[in-house]
């Protein structure tokens, strides 16, 4: 289980790290930089969010998986 202090610590350091996340200064804005923190990605629309769910892109792990499995295959 991870402590309290722990946890504060990596909340400080991604707020450092992601002040400047979505191309301005989140400073000013504290719920926009919690929600940087918590949820990087500032959509989920097909050009912000996982384009694997809409166009079915696969990762180089995933084609080279298949194509092992092709060749075992044939």
């Amino acid at each position: 289980m991870i402590s309290r202090s722990l946890r504060r610590h990596h909340r400080a350091r991604l707020k450092a790290n992601r002040r400047f996340h979505w191309g301005r200064d989140l400073r000013q804005e504290p719920k926009a930089l919690g929600q940087s923190i918590d949820a990087p990605c500032s959509c989920s629309c097909w050009m912000c969010g996982n384009p694997r769910r809409y166009f079915g892109e696969r990762t180089l792990q995933e084609r080279i998986a298949i194509e092992r499995l092709r060749e075992e295959l044939a």
